[in-house]
């Protein structure tokens, strides 16, 4: 079965209103020629579709879509609604005409400890539309078996989809992991068949589609000592199969939503059969334990039990998942050699582009802000290009930043990237004011006494400071604003000076901006480029070097001010040119275009740690060809890190400056264990904490409470994560200076973020600049140092 959901629409669709909904005929032609599509283009009966992703619905909209489908031939083609929160159920219920129009409800991440009688009066199917997207280790596994026996037998939900079933994204970007599979090395073509999958195969092995759920108390409901337990059978046969699963509080949480407490123990359970079931002599037995830690743990082992009096009788320990089934072509999957991991993105790395496929993505990149695509260029020869003409009707982003897509690594520090580009026709804006002066025409839209939305308050004090504050942001600002009554400053973009409502005691000004195009190129950078060291190049010959990419007009606050600025000696002539910026251990960058220097030696902030990027100021077609990523040698960067002795137990843990570039430390290299244990690679020992105070290294017992530091073990891979001592239950702390503690007090971060290619445990996910430089959890002994030193380790 396929299911198709848009997180996104073209702008065109709501005639560049920003609302999918406003005219429903566009945006439901835009889904149904998705729908034809599919099926002329490759051959796919798209049997299921969805409105909008964990966004607005519409009822005018959805029976205007459940038209279009009927009229072009689609009448199989069902709608789910909404993709989202249970909320849709009373609007159902109060629309009839709306209920009509839909086939199923889809909610995403239900909680089973919510009232779902609105739903079920509605008398439709209910599926978990999105589940999981939890990281696909044993928690992942116990999440995933629970919640897939727990939906129907709480809640009568029939299906529950996996969020995602390949994770072939690079960790940096967001959701790392949480998958079915992790596939994040196209360069080594090394894969991980993790535990979701067999806790998937629990019951896609042993079903069909089409086989019925049994209610409870007739082959479906919880087991007396905590646990679900839940039955389907063929309709056309007399095959059945049983799911049983037994996961404790500790282990059952899924990223989302939050579990209420409940308590499990270990049971032996004993199973009458109907008669009318005709069970054989002896089931199919086939199980996996989520919760074995200091072992291999079983996965999908086979087993017979033998019925006698249509009865049969398992032990269901703690961790558990089972499938008794008469099903016997059951078979745990076997797959090649995996390729060996190689987590460090190979160096130096080019790709002209010119042997990628037409409408294909460049080789290993990762569009994250519009769309590029590789397309011939006026001379024939291939071009990575952007797609996108204007702002989406975005799911999560509004328009903060320009066109951007990544590549590498997000440990990646110091590299030099070059890169041919070219920019469709270029023009001057015409309105480049230089930032020491504001002439008088350069606002020549009176707006007195008008107000705007959506501005942005500013530390200027009086109405000609404001406007010459908003002077010289071409980029950002084309209205500026005093309020009279509050004395205050307010900046920002405005797409029409009309929208601007009538209000007294305001003085503000209008001008037009036709930005001038730029092409950019970025190192050090994170998922959106908030963060990282970005260079600019404008047709007009202005460049610009940020701490985060270009801001799209509109974009809320105000943009910080550039590292630097200039401008070229000429502005770029209509053709292709070629930019290239290079970043050091020393925090220096340089820059050129065309080959022609523009700066060298800029010192830059050390915080910043990412992929490589290129993209643009705006949505327009730049292309780009000719690209190269190569170590930047200078300063020592590349290095192999500093080694500190072996640890033995006993030994205190520390933090030290994160290895650079995707280096593995030796002393900087953890394992997060699922039963929460921080296992140092190395030295094969597990970090230990019984009180408040240091944290020391133990050998490894998952038994022992002391070595447990509970955290989300999803989310610490995607951002900085609370990290719970299970014996002291405070929080694992630490200084600058060095130490690293269990309290909740004292300390300058109790925040971590697990770094999987390195193994790292680093106190920041993205730049903090109250932090500094990234500090890594360490087993490296701390020198005795005053409080303002930076270096606190000792290194042999």
């Amino acid at each position: 079965k396929l299911y198709g959901l848009a997180w996104a629409f073209p702008s065109w669709v709501g005639n560049s209103s920003g609302d999918p909904f406003k005219f429903p005929e566009l945006t439901a032609r835009y889904l149904v020629e998705w729908v034809a599509g599919a099926k002329s283009e490759y051959g796919l009966d798209v049997d299921y579709l969805g409105i909008w992703n964990e966004k607005a619905s519409d009822s005018n909209f959805v029976q205007v879509l459940r038209k279009t489908l009927n009229q072009r031939g689609h009448e199989g083609t069902k709608l789910v609604v909404k993709d989202g929160g249970l909320d849709i159920c009373n609007t159902l219920l109060n629309d009839k005409k709306y209920a009509d129009a839909v086939d199923i409800i889809g909610l995403h991440y239900p909680t089973d400890f919510q009232d779902f009688s609105a739903c079920q009066r509605l008398e439709k199917p209910i599926w978990a539309s999105e589940e999981s997207s939890s990281y696909d280790d044993l928690n992942g596994a116990a999440c995933w078996g629970r919640v897939i026996n727990s939906h129907w037998v709480i809640n009568k939900i029939t299906s529950s989809i996996m969020w995602n079933l390949v994770g072939a994204y690079y960790h940096g970007t967001n959701w790392y992991g949480s998958s079915m599979m992790t596939s994040v090395e196209p360069w080594s073509g090394h894969y991980e068949v993790n535990p979701v999958i067999w806790a998937t195969a629990h019951v896609t092995q042993f079903t069909e589609i089409g086989w019925n759920y049994l209610l409870n108390g007739t082959g479906s409901g919880e087991l007396p000592n905590g646990g679900y337990y839940a039955t389907w059978v063929d309709p056309k046969s007399t095959d059945f199969t049983m799911n049983i699963v037994k996961i404790s509080r500790d282990h059952a949480m899924c990223t989302r939503p939050p579990l209420p407490n409940f308590q499990v123990k270990e049971e032996t359970v004993t199973i009458q059969l109907a008669a009318s079931m005709k069970a054989p002599a002896e089931l199919q037995v086939w199980y996996s334990n989520f919760e074995t830690f200091d072992r291999a743990p079983p996965m999908l082992q086979k087993s017979t039990v033998k019925v006698t009096d249509n009865r049969f009788s398992l032990f269901v320990p703690i961790g558990s998942m089972f499938t008794v089934t008469t099903v016997t072509s059951g078979h745990k999957g076997s797959f090649d050699q995996i390729p060996s991991t190689s987590p460090s993105f190979p160096l130096d790395y080019a790709d002209d582009f010119q042997s990628t496929p037409e409408s294909q993505n460049a080789r290993w990149f990762a569009d994250q802000i519009g769309a590029f695509e590789i397309h011939p260029s006026s001379d024939g020869k291939k071009s990575l290009k952007q797609m996108v003409p204007e702002l989406p009707i975005g799911w999560s982003d509004q328009g903060t930043r320009g066109p951007m897509t990544l590549i590498g690594m997000r440990e990646w520090q110091d590299i030099e990237v070059k890169v041919d580009f070219k920019l469709p026709v270029a023009h001057s804006t015409g309105n480049a004011v230089s930032a020491s002066t504001c002439p008088s025409d350069a606002f020549p839209v009176d707006l007195t006494d008008k107000q705007c939305n959506g501005l942005t308050k500013s530390d200027a004090s009086t109405p000609t400071a404001c406007r010459e504050a908003c002077c010289p942001l071409t980029d950002f600002c084309n209205v500026w604003e005093w309020d009279e009554s509050s004395q205050s400053c307010w900046l920002g973009y405005v797409r029409d000076p009309s929208m601007c409502k009538v209000a007294k005691g305001f003085k503000s000004q209008f001008r037009h901006l036709e930005r001038s195009h730029a092409a950019c190129v970025a190192v050090r950078v994170d998922q959106m480029w908030e963060n990282g060291v970005v260079l600019c190049v404008y047709a007009d010959g202005y460049w610009r070097l940020s701490n985060s990419g270009p801001a799209l007009p509109g974009s809320p606050g105000i943009p910080k001010p550039p590292v630097a600025e200039g401008h070229l000696a000429a502005a770029l002539t209509s053709g292709w040119h070629s930019l290239a910026l290079a970043a050091s251990a020393e925090n220096k960058v340089c820059a050129s275009v065309d080959g022609k220097e523009i700066f060298a030696n800029l010192q830059v902030r050390d915080l910043d740690t990412g992929f490589a990027a290129i993209g643009a100021n705006e949505w327009f077609p730049i292309e780009f060809r000719n690209l190269s990523i190569s170590k930047a040698t200078s300063g020592g960067g590349w290095t192999p890190p500093s080694r500190c002795p072996r640890p033995s137990v006993g030994a205190e843990l520390s933090v030290r400056n994160c290895s650079r570039n995707g280096l593995f430390a030796e002393d900087q290299g953890w394992e997060l264990v699922p039963s929460y244990q921080l296992k140092h690679i190395d030295s094969g020992l597990c970090a230990s904490a019984t009180a408040p105070g240091p944290v020391v290294l133990e050998v490894c017992d998952s038994a022992k409470v002391g070595q447990l530091f509970v955290n989300d073990y999803t989310l610490i891979r995607n951002r900085v994560q609370l990290v719970t001592s299970k014996a002291v239950q405070q929080q694992l702390s630490g200084k600058k200076t060095g130490e690293v503690f269990v309290g909740n007090s004292g300390g300058d971060w109790k925040q971590w973020s697990y770094f999987p290619n390195t193994k790292q445990l680093r106190n920041q996910y993205v730049a903090d600049t109250n932090l500094g430089y990234p500090l890594c959890l360490s087993t490296c002994p701390r020198a005795q140092t005053s409080d303002h030193e930076a270096e606190v380790l000792v290194f042999t």
